[in-house]
């Protein structure tokens, strides 16, 4: 199923919550706390955060554009 995720209020969530485990600093011993507390609210946390966090995998595996050959320049 397709989503709009930016309407979705539950990947949104989810989204922050994986920002903000891999930003400066981490999590807080209360960050966890909440973050628990929301995974445990309902299934479906668990399954979006679970998304999320594979998108940011993802986004981190690749290269920054700068790093990316230019195809103005053949071999």
């Amino acid at each position: 199923m397709i989503t709009n995720n930016e309407q979705d209020p539950i990947w949104q969530a989810a989204w922050a919550w994986v920002r903000r485990q891999h930003g400066p600093g981490g999590f807080s011993a209360e960050a966890r706390r909440e973050f628990m507390q929301w995974l445990a609210a309902d299934a479906s946390h668990r399954q979006t955060y679970e998304e999320a966090a594979r998108l940011w995998l993802l986004v981190g595996l690749v290269p920054p554009s700068s790093d990316m050959p230019d195809p103005s320049c053949e071999d």
